[in-house]
């Protein structure tokens, strides 16, 4: 093509652009520009630091993985990772913040059991589990621990049963509230072994451990990471474990299904979600961050000496793992008439 060619056709496409702006509707061009920031933005993210929302109190087993991984996202993204405790209403108050937080990538939250899947099935919700949040990844699942104060005249399980065989409802119990691992494990013994503990509700697995050494509670169905330093500090006694299988970490300790009621098993699990409409590459960023610090040999071998069972995934197996559990508890909260109240 001939120099002057060249030239014409540089000129003409000039003169087009120039001339498709000065007609385009402002309302266009703002648009535009819009999203060209928006894109940029969502390309060098994170800018500033990154707000991890817990549904619970500081000190319980969702807590102590939380900060753990918080501590080396900060780390390896470059911003600081802010775990941000705001418990309530069995994380119903934390989980609704997060679902209606700003899409942007600076807003993500713990998901577990009862916000995600129990909750729905026996409370009003104020947000949509399935609409208002984006999973990222699986984290990790806890079996829950039979416990009792060092000095409880309940010396094994058989006790436990024997006791509220004798007198219904008289012994008591700590959970977490309304659809945590704690009242599902209860909900699901009462049931199955025809007695009735009684539920006394908490806004976290340490205000109701301190009840329980006071003496003001007979037992507690507690996560195991939250109840293994006072079991091996002696100040708690555990009689039992709530997953289909001993664990390794303490093999000694039965497992409800094998003292008699075969098929029980309950656990509680941790994942990191985000509000829906978040950016999938920021998503996939966070997923691969988390999943290879979940897989760091350290890491790991940390949490699973504290009875966590860690369970990285992708975001579609996380979705698709909410779900099964939704279907899992709906069926149990029917079959062994747990409310709200239990």
């Amino acid at each position: 093509m001939h120099t002057h060619a060249v030239r014409s056709l540089a000129a003409f496409r000039i003169a087009t652009s120039s001339r498709v702006l000065r007609f385009m509707p402002a309302g266009v061009l703002a648009l535009s520009s819009l999203l060209c920031a928006h894109a940029a933005e969502v390309q060098s993210w994170p800018t500033r630091p990154i707000r991890w929302i817990l549904p619970y109190p500081a000190g319980g087993s969702s807590d102590v993985i939380t900060r753990n991984l918080a501590q080396h996202l900060t780390t390896h993204l470059g911003q600081q990772v802010i775990v941000d405790n705001r418990p309530g209403a069995n994380g119903l108050i934390g989980t609704d913040l997060a679902a209606k937080a700003q899409p942007d990538g600076y807003t993500l939250v713990v998901g577990v059991l009862g916000p995600l899947t129990v909750l729905p099935h026996m409370v009003k919700m104020p947000y949509d589990p399935v609409k208002d949040l984006a999973p990222v990844t699986m984290m990790a699942s806890v079996p829950n621990l039979v416990v009792v104060r060092k000095d409880s005249p309940l010396m094994s399980f058989k006790d436990v049963i024997d006791t509220a065989r004798k007198h219904p409802g008289e012994l008591t119990f700590g959970s977490v509230g309304v659809g945590s691992s704690g009242q599902l494990s209860a909900g699901l013994l009462n049931g199955m072994a025809g007695i009735q503990l009684t539920n006394i509700g908490y806004s976290g697995g340490a205000p109701a451990q301190m009840d329980l050494l006071g003496g003001r509670l007979a037992l507690m169905f507690d996560n195991a990471p939250g109840a293994l330093p006072r079991v091996r500090a002696g100040q708690l006694r555990a009689l039992a474990i709530t997953s289909a299988r001993r664990s390794a970490v303490m093999p000694e300790l039965p497992t409800i299904a094998e003292l008699g009621f075969p098929g029980y098993e309950a656990a509680a699990w941790f994942g990191a979600l985000v509000p829906a409409r978040t950016p999938q590459s920021i998503i996939e960023r966070l997923n691969r961050e988390i999943v290879a610090l979940l897989k760091d040999p350290a890491i790991n071998a940390q949490l699973t000496n504290q009875m966590y069972d860690v369970l990285p995934s992708t975001p579609a197996e996380f979705s698709q793992f909410i779900a099964s559990e939704s279907r899992k508890w709906a069926k149990v909260i029917k079959d062994n008439n747990i409310k709200a109240s239990d």
